[in-house]
């Protein structure tokens, strides 16, 4: 059986799949997450956009009125605002504490709760910080299909950081 950490894991990439399943991109998980990537975005149009990503999830109460605020270790936070070839984001889904709240499913629906937010840290600065740092992702940059539509098309156009 999985530990509690490694199925909020599982969790949260199958929220991305979902959400990028609807969207129409496909999601690639690396055999080995050396480089805080878990997964890669790809698409089929244009120039075939890829996006990587680093995934968490958390049940903590981690939602201010603008922003959520995410503890992420000095790796993930160094390798995360490297500036890359191919572009990467953060996504955070923040998840019931309860684990039995985490899908809702009937013959009428299948519910994932709550939401998973995104954020580029691509430039971002150099930190003193020894274990980690908090990042503030916007609370209006939810990752949902439609968001996911417009980063991929920031990134076929060599728009996105």
């Amino acid at each position: 059986m999985l530990s509690p950490n490694q199925r909020r894991s599982r969790f949260s990439l199958a929220y991305i799949q979902a959400v990028a399943a609807v969207a129409g991109y496909q999601v690639c998980e690396p055999p080995v997450d050396e480089e805080s990537i878990d997964g890669t975005l790809m698409g089929r149009e244009g120039r075939r956009p890829r996006l990587d990503f680093q995934a968490k999830s958390t049940g903590q109460n981690v939602l201010g009125t603008d922003t959520v605020a995410f503890p992420l270790s000095i790796k993930n936070y160094d390798d995360l605002r490297g500036d890359c070839l191919v572009p990467r984001i953060l996504i955070v889904v923040v998840m019931p504490e309860n684990e039995s709240d985490w899908v809702v499913h009937s013959e009428q629906e299948l519910a994932l709760r709550h939401c998973g937010y995104w954020m580029s840290l691509c430039g971002m600065p150099s930190t003193d910080n020894l274990t980690s740092v908090t990042v503030h992702l916007p609370r209006l940059q939810t990752f949902d299909s439609a968001s996911l539509r417009d980063i991929m098309t920031l990134v076929d156009r060599r728009q996105f950081p």
